[in-house]
């Protein structure tokens, strides 16, 4: 069988694992790297990898089985449209877009040429979370009550990043919203947000905040809450709870080793994880390989279009209920 023809748009820091992890795939060729400001004297350029800094050179390729596309956020709807022309598998991270109308566009894009079209919301492949959801599915906990998440970074992004990122709730939250409604098969009906900054004044500035509460209803009648920091400095904070009426689920942090001690003064472990890249690595491997799966054929389960406008949606609703304190639909 011949080997799955890949290319990759965008060379940032995303773009990089998906590159690293398409080479580790016996089955696929990373065949070229589109990055306009990328160096490509890089260990890619190194193990043969076609690299141009052009847009119109992945279009002029023939033989690309699929596009995972990492370029800034304003620019996906773009070239999701442009690349429809090339290949209809199409993956996409998130944001798939920064308004409704957009991502609206792409779904009808989508049903009219019939795109294989994922988004990367790439928690969903976790093994704990998607252990949690199984055991959710299985009924192990009855009927859902409420679902906690908490996710917060060891320490914030650049402001220039900062700066053109959306805000926290397009950039950072959007992850907890998409699962929110992957663990309790409902969308957000309504949300409260409750924020301020406490990490950097340069943060406010930039018109942002670094630490929120998100309340929130779904449309089954599920009760949820994130709460988000920009800066926890004890680690990658990553907690999920899940209430039902026969029990309680949890995942909790991954340390950076299961070592315990044991004293007269009690017991100590490590801290978590310190960085998203470490935390998230399989589920990174495992998000690729359900894409490259869905390329050959097969029928796997995925976040699309839907999934992306749900959580852009929860995304601008709360950038409006923290600007106006009040509840928002969503």
């Amino acid at each position: 069988m011949n080997k799955i023809n890949l290319a990759i748009l965008g060379l940032g820091r995303i773009g990089k694992i998906h590159a690293e992890n398409i080479i580790s795939l016996n089955e696929c060729n990373l065949k070229i790297i589109i990055d306009p400001i990328s160096d490509s004297d890089n260990n890619f350029n190194d193990l043969g990898v076609k690299q141009s800094k052009h847009f119109d050179d992945l279009l002029n390729e023939s033989d690309i089985d699929g596009v995972i596309i990492c370029s800034p956020s304003k620019y996906h709807v773009s070239q999701i449209k442009s690349l429809s022309e090339l290949t209809k598998n199409i993956f996409c991270e998130k944001p798939l877009g920064l308004s409704i109308e957009e991502i609206l566009d792409v779904k009808s894009l989508v049903s009219k040429k019939n795109l294989n079209l994922h988004i990367g919301f790439n928690r969903r492949y976790d093994p704990d979370f998607s252990e949690l959801k199984w055991r959710i599915l299985n009924d192990e906990i009855g009927d859902l009550h409420m679902i906690k998440i908490t996710s917060r970074d060891p320490a914030p992004p650049p402001i220039s990043y900062i700066k053109k990122s959306g805000g926290i709730f397009l950039d950072m939250t959007i992850h907890d919203f998409d699962m929110v409604k992957y663990l309790s098969g409902s969308e957000i009906s309504e949300l409260y947000v409750k924020g301020g900054c406490f990490v950097d004044p340069e943060i406010e500035k930039a018109k942002d905040v670094d630490t929120a509460i998100i309340n929130m209803s779904l449309k089954n009648g599920v009760l949820a809450t994130i709460n988000n920091s920009r800066k926890a400095v004890y680690g990658y904070d990553q907690r999920i709870e899940v209430l039902g009426s026969k029990g309680v689920l949890k995942v909790e942090n991954k340390l950076l080793n299961k070592v315990v001690k044991g004293t007269g003064e009690g017991f100590i472990s490590s801290n978590p994880q310190n960085f998203f890249i470490d935390r998230y690595e399989q589920s990174y491997k495992k998000e690729l390989m359900n894409f490259v799966q869905s390329i050959k054929g097969d029928l796997v389960d995925h976040a699309d279009a839907d999934d992306g406008l749900h959580a852009l949606k929860a995304g601008l609703a709360a950038n409006n209920s923290l600007l106006n304190n009040t509840p928002f639909l969503v």
